[in-house]
């Protein structure tokens, strides 16, 4: 991907840190943006969903995922993003907050359930995924909701596609990075193909290629 070298931030002078939450930029904070939920893993490898005799529940999102592992690696992050009202959606907000991940952009619906994925890996090296999801309290987020400060003390912005999928997230995601690109973060996008979850083939393209433009880094 090529980008316009003067529209990057300069990074040379920043450090990490692993001190929770930060004051400004010069803290490189990483902020993730997008889904946070419950995956159910089989307790046996190399089945289907329906052959798996049963299931452990283990913290997803992608985006939730790469602030908590931007946090063990010593960096200071923060996650926004949507949760159920519910005893999921608290169990993984303290997840973030027990891995030093600023949790102060997390919200929380009363009318909405944490989403929930089966995922597992076949014998034959392929996926599966079920998700439940109709609507998830993720999906709900609204622009009103959204912590502009935190945004924009950034200097990595990180997001994905599954938050583009529909409304009123998908407005919210697009607000979230106007903001940050408008502070001078650093745009960081992963595309994060899941086919399940879209309308249709075309959809899925064409809303992922919506953003595709605006990034500084593709995780491809």
């Amino acid at each position: 991907m090529t980008t316009d070298e003067s529209s990057i931030p300069d990074f040379k002078n920043l450090s990490l840190t692993s001190n929770g939450k930060a004051a400004d930029k010069s803290q490189h904070l990483v902020v993730c943006f997008g889904e946070m939920l419950i995956d159910f893993v089989p307790t046996v490898s190399g089945v289907s969903l329906a052959e798996a005799p049963a299931f452990q529940k283990a913290p997803g999102g992608a985006p939730a995922n790469v602030a908590v592992c931007v946090s063990k690696l010593g960096g200071s992050s923060a996650f926004i993003g949507k949760v159920g009202d519910d005893e999921f959606g608290r169990m993984l907000d303290g997840i973030l907050e027990q891995h030093k991940v600023d949790n102060s952009g997390v919200r929380f619906d009363q009318n909405a359930r944490t989403a929930l994925a089966f995922v597992t890996l076949t014998a034959e090296g392929e996926r599966e995924f079920l998700f439940f999801r109709n609507p998830s309290a993720d999906m709900l987020l609204h622009e009103s909701e959204l912590d502009i400060d935190l945004i924009n003390k950034s200097v990595i912005f990180h997001y994905g596609s599954i938050s583009l999928i529909g409304e009123p997230c998908r407005s919210t995601h697009l607000a979230a990075m106007a903001a940050a690109k408008k502070s001078g973060s650093l745009l960081s996008y992963d595309p994060n193909l899941r086919l399940p979850l879209w309308p249709s083939e075309e959809a899925a393209r064409s809303g992922i290629m919506s953003i595709w433009d605006e990034a500084h880094i593709i995780k491809v």
